[in-house]
């Protein structure tokens, strides 16, 4: 079975390399479950826009690590990438939400384009991770074809990004807006099946969105004192 796990501080400033560490420790715990590859996702420092363009996206593209194997191959492969692009560790950031994912292949081999987080496409728009089985997902991908979607995966938990972002494009094209929990609220209408999933979008910058159907899903919740944050989490 697949683990799922994330991680997002609250105005409490943490460096890249600490939000990294805590996501990886995070898919050590879920060790137990039993899996054969993995992934994790954070966020890319925001580039400055030049004079009068607009950003691609509200908040920061993500950066998305996969890996067969154990878990010690995707913590090489992160740190490799890192070096190879540049990736500040040392950034820090108030608030930062990271998602993490361990595979137990049901739906294609094991393979980096079979692991979650599974993603809307080009861009990286939507990115889900999913523990649970879609049952109706060859129908939702039959249809997402017809609409111009690309499949690069075998996996049944693509069509779930991928129409997210459809459930988006279509009430921004009808200039209408749809928070974070009403696209997840779409999505989960048209889902099968029984699931936990947990969503990250640049469009919706410092949200995660979890949810589930069917299967276990945990949330923790950690105040720290002596923070001079200004809001606590009851307040948010």
């Amino acid at each position: 079975m697949c683990g799922i796990f994330a991680y997002l501080n609250y105005c409490v400033p943490r460096e890249r390399r600490y939000v990294l560490e805590v996501l990886l420790n995070g898919l050590r715990r879920l060790e137990y479950r039993g899996y054969d590859s993995s992934g994790i996702a954070v966020d890319a420092d925001l580039q400055p826009q030049p004079p009068g363009s607009a950003a691609a996206y509200a908040g920061a593209s993500p950066i998305v690590f996969r890996q067969e194997g154990k878990i010690e191959n995707l913590v090489r492969s992160v740190y490799s990438e890192v070096d190879e692009k540049g990736v500040n560790l040392d950034a820090a950031f108030s608030v930062h939400a990271g998602i993490a994912h361990t595979r137990w292949a049901t739906h294609g081999v094991p393979a980096p384009n079979n692991s979650h987080p599974q993603s809307s496409g080009a861009g990286d728009e939507f990115l889900v991770v999913h523990n649970g089985i879609i049952t109706n997902y060859e129908v939702l991908k039959e249809t997402l074809i017809r609409h111009g979607f690309i499949f690069e995966s075998d996996t049944d938990t693509e069509v779930i990004p991928k129409l997210a972002k459809f459930v988006f494009d279509k009430a921004r094209d009808g200039e209408g807006d749809m928070t974070f929990s009403q696209v997840v609220m779409e999505v989960m209408r048209q889902l099968e099946g029984a699931y936990a999933l947990i969503f990250k979008s640049p469009h919706y910058p410092n949200e995660l969105i979890a949810c589930k159907r069917g299967s276990t899903l945990i949330l923790g919740v950690n105040e720290v004192s002596g923070q001079n944050s200004g809001k606590s989490f009851n307040n948010v």
